[in-house]
């Protein structure tokens, strides 16, 4: 039989899919000929809900007579219309024919929300033939909904109308069936014809809500763009038309994006009208930078990433508004929460937020009048009462209701305060002032409220917040479809409804924006250096001379137009006017180096983002996090919040009661760490820091009482990477680029390496107020001092190992404290500053703490900010706390604070400087006059986890960069390590440099020469246990330990990246070592273990149940031991090759700070063949005697592995 050309082509919409309908009566007219038709009624139960619903049948019988053929990922599935007496030839040939449908991949674009009604009289006939049948049949009928259909026992008539292109209607079965009984036979051909046709039937995502898709392909003409997509997580397809404004967004193949499409015809479109599609939603950008956009969008992405540069000292702009706005929105916001609209009460809680904490720190940071903010917050006070006695209390305002655009509803409940809102849906995020519920004609529904206390404009930047608010919490969950708009001067209140076109233009806008950050994200991850390098694109600028003459980020701005080849403007273009005025002043390098280390920071922040993987919080659940140890899970609050100061703190322990896992707590979550809390159904609730962990639970300080809006909630706390940190280090670095004294000075230090200069000789008046202090010094450490006190601009103080550089540091503050000098006394981490703090407060120098009191150390809880500051009830007792302090201790990061906007100190003291990148550094040094560098370049350097960053210089501190022999002066005198330790790291690292104190230092050792081993113990253990001067530096060979690994633990060949990180053979070396040196009286404290990984520092802290401190190289750094274990981990077999990194074994500077942490003994632990891969181990093995290096081998020096091995499991046992 001829094939038809009717089935080459795709069926046609209606009426009765027309031909090809006419074409399945026909067929099946003749396979019914003999028997009469058996009338099918529309209200009877149809065939899909009685076969499920079967008792009788059980689960296997019932998938089958689903016929569910599709793959289990899809959201349609297809059911089956059986047919009897078929012969088994017809049923071999159709099987073909099936296959070869298969092959062409023809499944639904979209399922018919029909079901096949059958009378239940007709049910065993077609039951009987279903077996037969189950493959052809899947592709006779696709059905959506499956849902509704099952739920409801019918099919809604609205629904009955619809009638896809691409889907076979069989829904009149009356009339396309005479009695099956009657069929006689089918005829193989006339099948060919059908199910041979393209039907274009392919397993699709239902797009009429937001899905999360893979962009897999797409084509672009000039009318629109075809996307082919993928569902992320069902693997369903789809493809999807974009016309009018969505044909030229940006997107590629690979990119992740949601979408929601109107279905048209056979295909899903997205049109001016129909379907949005968000780019990039895994960017979350804040609403109000998205409204900003409006504007101007260029200054958008720039504020995005230079937000923090407005709190520098020299841009610091009047903020009376906005501190008197923040005051007046807490004192509504109050006044909802505890019902007062009484102007009297109103004024009482008015006067306390204007005597709290944090409106005093606003104040003072403004340097507002306490009386002007007290007499605009005051006029605000009547407007509150009258809002609240309308809306919520119902007694109608006369000045409101003659307003006749006011919003006519009434409060019913205030639901929340500040409401913070991540919608990777959206891609956006934002606090909503006030979240209600609102009673309006007769309907209860959830309302957002925006919050304006200048005049009433209902611009679209205002008006374009709300509408994100609504559409985010419409996507929450909450019945939430317009928004209120408050201007409370003139209490001035509109409903603000959520339009087609004003949410489409928003996402547009905020598309925009996210493709510009994920450009500049392209560009790093560049494999091309130079492609790396390129400054950020940005949008193209607004033709607007005074407001961007008055944008605090005018400067940027100019400096990337000069940058961009891609932009042509005109001379007349106003910013082209303006950069000429703006950048008269700087020198092209100073704008180069300025672009390249913002690039730099960028590919940083891209790079530790990529690996903290923060989508995970919202594409994976709760427990998948957890086993990836980013998340402890399933936790609930118990006891009472307490609130400490503006935090509140929080006690989580299991819902399940069990045990918080020890492996996270170790590897992941430690005090201090930065941490979101998320219940099952929102992203991002609270967010806070952990004060302290224990095996069964954990405490955390938080921003906001979780329990008020979620009192029984499930919840769970992952590690997240704040942006904070880097908002402040670009602010540092974009800081540079502007016109004043102290950008010049540090621009020609920095950026021209300006050398420093000195003073020819000091004052005999400065000479004999320190002489008494520097006597307890040596030689050496009082040049340094005396060359500080000398220097005009700048000093380096290059502090060796155990040349007491912490010591020559404290004096040097003592010195300067003396002579009258203001003192910023800073570090990369809190440990640092506290370090140098503890011996001021030893010697009663007085000096104040900055930063929050739980990152402080104990004993200096009494110096606190906090505590210093508690009893302060106005500006002016706070600024007498602040200017009455001499010193101050901040870490770089924590520079940008209140007290330094008003205040410029003579010095500052960066300790641990070759720690800190450059553009950390800065913060501290705009708010000093001189700054002094102290720290070592050939020991741990800034941690930079960006090769690419790394390579191009991101690594280097700015002690490396102005180190020289006019601006550096160094300790070498070492009061540490004896003559053995010594001599080692001189040929390593320091060139013959470093010098002894003394001869008592030069020869000590672990253990009095009289005390031996026991004779008891096998005779490796004596030689690495050796107490002879020259045997105080031991090589321990393991030799390859992988094999004996996977016997051992794993019972398998794979090798993870823990496993290569860590040896359970080294460390039960250590383990067997420490017990015979506990045997002969040396205790916990005299010995150190450090581990180059962090995997191998947690598996030694679970085998060893003491107090033997055991950490990496980075935490080690500032501290030393008498006996100090180094292992490093590694083990692998030559296949494995590739996998050695080129980053913690291969740093010189961290084997540095390994070898110099030991006084008397070092004993490195490894598998020399192995660690010999790395150019610093090659050569310490080259430096270090043969006879100190023992091959651990059976029967060599009395070792088996049999005997450690014994030790370990016995350990495990006992820990167990």
């Amino acid at each position: 039989m001829k094939k038809s050309n009717l089935f080459q082509k795709k069926v046609s919409k209606n009426p009765i899919a027309n031909n090809s309908q006419t074409k399945i009566n026909s067929f099946f007219s003749r396979t019914c000929q003999s028997n009469k038709s058996k009338n099918i009624q529309n209200d009877d139960v149809s065939l899909e809900v009685e076969i499920i619903n079967d008792p009788s049948s059980d689960n296997a019988t019932r998938k089958r007579k689903r016929c569910d053929g599709l793959d289990s990922g899809s959201n349609s599935k297809i059911k089956s219309t059986c047919f009897s007496d078929i012969d088994q030839s017809f049923f071999n040939n159709s099987l073909k024919i099936i296959d070869k449908n298969k092959e062409k991949d023809l499944v639904s674009k979209e399922c018919s929300n029909n079901s096949l009604n059958i009378s239940k009289e007709t049910i065993n006939i077609l039951s009987n033939s279903l077996d037969k049948l189950e493959c052809i049949t899947n592709d006779i009928i696709v059905i959506n909904n499956e849902e509704t259909i099952l739920s409801h026992n019918k099919i809604k008539n609205d629904q009955k109308s619809e009638l896809s292109t691409d889907t076979i209607n069989i829904i009149e079965s009356s009339k396309i069936f005479n009695d099956i009984n009657d069929c006689d036979e089918i005829n193989a051909e006339d099948l060919d014809e059908i199910f041979e046709c393209d039907w274009n039937i392919d397993s699709q995502i239902n797009l009429n809500s937001l899905q999360r898709c893979d962009v897999i392909d797409l084509q672009k003409n000039s009318k629109s763009m075809i996307l082919k997509v993928q569902h992320t997580n069902l693997k369903t397809f789809a493809t999807i038309t974009c016309s009018g404004f969505w044909k030229d967004i940006q997107i590629k193949e690979g990119d992740i994006v949601m979408i929601q499409a109107k279905k048209e015809s056979q295909n899903w479109i997205v049109d001016n009208d129909n379907g949005y599609i968000i780019t990039q939603p895994d960017t979350l950008i804040s609403s109000t930078t998205v409204v900003g956009g409006v504007f101007c969008s260029r200054r958008a992405v720039l504020s995005q990433v230079f937000k923090k540069i407005e709190s520098l000292p020299y841009l610091t702009s009047n903020q009376t508004a906005l501190t008197i706005g923040k005051i007046v929105h807490k004192l509504l916001q109050k006044s909802l929460i505890e019902n007062i609209y009484k102007l009297p009460d109103i004024m009482k809680i008015a006067e306390d937020e204007l005597q709290s904490k944090d409106t005093i720190y606003m104040l003072y940071s403004t340097q507002s009048s306490l009386e002007k903010c007290k007499e605009e917050v005051f006029s605000y006070i009547p407007k509150i009462s009258e809002f609240i006695q309308h809306y919520v209390h119902g007694t109608k305002q006369e000045v409101i209701s003659n307003e006749k655009n006011n919003f006519k509803g009434k409060i019913s409940e205030i639901c929340d305060i500040e409401e913070n809102i991540w919608l990777p849906k959206l891609g956006i995020k934002g606090k909503v002032d006030i979240t209600v519920e609102v009673k309006i004609n007769s309907r209860r529904k959830i309302m957002p409220i925006e919050i304006k206390t200048g005049r009433p404009s209902f611009s679209l930047e205002h008006r374009g917040q709300v509408i994100l608010y609504i559409m985010m919490m419409a996507l929450t969950g909450q019945d939430t479809d317009s928004g209120l708009l408050l201007y409370l001067r003139d209490n001035n209140i509109r409903e603000i409804n959520c339009g087609r076109a004003e949410k489409r233009d928003l996402i547009l806008l905020r598309n925009t924006l996210a493709d510009y950050f994920t450009k500049t994200k392209n560009m790093i991850f560049s494999s091309d250096l130079e492609d790396a390098l390129k400054p950020m694109p940005l949008p193209e600028p607004i033709n607007y001379y005074n407001s961007c003459l008055k944008c605090p980020y005018n400067n940027l701005c100019c400096a990337y137009l000069t940058k961009d080849d891609t932009l042509q403007l005109s001379d007349s273009h106003d910013l082209v006017k303006l950069s000429k005025e703006i950048l008269n002043e700087f020198e092209n390098n100073h704008i180069d180096f300025i672009l390249k280390w913002v690039s730099l920071l960028q590919m940083e922040e891209s790079t530790q983002s990529e690996q903290y993987i923060m989508t995970d919080i919202w594409t994976l659940t709760p427990e998948k996090r957890e086993i990836k140890g980013k998340c402890i899970s399933n936790l609930k609050v118990i006891g009472k919040v307490t609130k400490q100061y503006d935090k509140y703190k929080h006690l989580f322990v299991r819902t399940n009661g069990e045990a918080i896992s020890i492996k996270n707590i170790c590897t992941e979550f430690v005090q201090n760490e930065y941490i979101i809390v998320s219940t099952d159904t929102r992203i991002n609730i609270s967010s806070g820091f952990i004060i302290q962990i224990k095996k069964d639970a954990i405490t955390v300080l938080l921003n906001s009482d979780i329990t008020k809006r979620n009192a029984i909630g499930n919840f769970h706390i992952d590690k997240y990477a704040s942006t904070n940190l880097f908002l402040t280090v670009f602010a540092n670095i974009g800081g540079l680029l502007y016109d004043n004294e102290v950008c010049k000075r540090l621009r020609s230090i920095i950026i021209d390496r300006k050398p420093a200069t000195f003073r020819a000789q000091l004052p005999r008046s400065v000479i004999f107020k320190v002489a008494t202090i520097l006597q307890r010094l040596n030689e050496v450490q009082q040049r340094a001092i005396l060359k500080c006190l000398a220097a005009n601009e700048y000093v380096l103080i290059k502090g060796m190992p155990g040349t007491g550089k912490t010591e020559t540091v404290v004096t040097l503050i003592e010195a300067l404290f003396k002579l009258g000098f203001s003192i910023i006394v800073t570090s990369h981490t809190n440990n640092a500053v506290d370090n140098i703090l503890l011996k001021l407060l030893h010697k009663n120098i007085d000096f104040i703490r900055l930063g929050s009191s739980h990152i402080v150390h104990p004993l200096l809880k009494n110096k606190s900010e906090e505590y210093l500051t508690s009893n302060c009830t106005s500006v002016e007792e706070l600024e007498s706390v602040y200017a009455n302090k001499n010193i101050v201790g901040i870490t770089c990061f924590g520079a940008h604070h209140v007290l330094f906007e008003k205040r410029t100190f003579n010095v500052c003291i960066v300790d641990e400087s070759t720690q800190v990148t450059q553009a950390a550094i800065l913060g501290p040094l705009y708010y000093a006059n001189k700054f002094i560098l102290v720290g070592d370049p050939n020991q741990l350097p800034p941690v930079i986890k960006s090769r690419t960053a790394r390579n191009l210089g991101a690594a280097e501190s700015l002690f490396e960069r102005l180190d020289s022999e006019n601006n550096t002066v160094a300790l070498t005198v070492q009061y540490r390590m004896n003559k053995s330790i010594m001599d080692l790291i001189n040929k390593l690292t320091y060139n013959g440099e470093l010098k002894a104190g003394n001869e008592s230092i030069e020869n000590a050792t672990f253990i009095s020469p009289n005390t031996r081993i026991p004779s008891s113990n096998e005779r490796w253990v004596r030689a690495v246990l050796s107490p002879a001067l020259d045997d105080s530096v031991i090589i321990l060979d393991t030799g390859c330990t992988q094999d004996m690994t996977i016997d051992f633990i794993h019972k398998q060949e794979n090798i993870t990246t823990d496993q290569v990180c860590s040896n359970i053979w080294e460390a039960a070396l250590i383990l067997y070592l420490v017990k015979a040196l506990f045997q002969i009286g040396i205790t916990s404290e005299q010995i150190g273990i450090i581990a180059a990984y962090k995997a191998q520092v947690v598996l030694i802290k679970n085998l060893i149940n003491s107090e033997i401190e055991v950490n990496t190289v980075d935490q080690y750094q500032g501290r030393d031991k008498n006996i100090i274990f180094y292992t490093c981990a590694k083990s692998i077999k030559k296949k494995f090759d590739e996998m050695q990194d080129t980053g913690i074994l291969e740093d010189q500077r961290r084997l540095t700070v390994a070898v110099t942490r030991a006084k008397h003994k070092l004993i490195i632990i490894a598998d020399k063949n192995t660690i010999s891969q790395y150019t610093p181990f090659m050569k310490l093995f080259n430096i270090i005697q043969v006879k100190n290096i023992i091959n651990l081998n059976d029967d060599s020096y009395d070792f088996t592995w049999e005997s450690i091995a014994k030790s370990l499991k016995e350990n495990v046992l006992i820990n167990n």
